[in-house]
């Protein structure tokens, strides 16, 4: 039986410790379509951290849950903070910065069409990040950690297995 819908207490995931290698950034997989290319994610991250520029191939939705941040390439658009609703075009590209005076950890929920190109100094990608790979970095940090991984809706059907 296909359920109908999917619940979870995000507060009560378990967080993958450093993300992408990064101490500074934390993430909770909330679900994964590798067919339909989307994913949803829940980061923290630490005051100050700066991610690596990157391009979006699809929509991005996120909602800021607590802290402070913006893209270093839009200085005049206002700090998305606890509330915050933003939304990136397909084909959008930026780098994501947590203010230096953040109030503890900033944390975010993504909803990601597509995938992200992780780019070098030249605008060249080097890294790519979708449903696929987050599934597996996901599911590997936990088992890493020895932490067993939670249940949660991967593919287009909401078929539910172990990450």
């Amino acid at each position: 039986m296909i359920p109908e819908s999917y619940h979870a207490d995000t507060d009560a995931l378990p967080w993958a410790e450093s993300w992408a290698d990064d101490p500074a950034i934390r993430l909770k997989l909330l679900m994964a379509d590798v067919e339909g290319g989307r994913f949803a994610v829940r980061m923290g991250f630490a005051p100050g951290t700066q991610v690596f520029p990157h391009k979006h191939t699809g929509e991005v939705h996120a909602y800021t849950l607590a802290g402070k941040w913006s893209y270093l390439e839009y200085p005049d658009s206002p700090a998305n903070v606890a509330g915050s609703y933003l939304f990136e075009p397909p084909g959008s590209t930026h780098t994501l910065k947590v203010a230096d005076d953040a109030d503890g950890e900033t944390d975010i929920v993504f909803v990601i069409y597509g995938a992200l190109l992780h780019l070098d100094e030249g605008g060249n990608p080097v890294a790519i990040t979708d449903a696929a790979s987050v599934i597996e970095e996901y599911g590997r940090r936990l088992r890493d950690a020895g932490v067993d991984a939670p249940k949660v809706p991967v593919g287009g059907s909401m078929g539910y297995r172990a990450v």
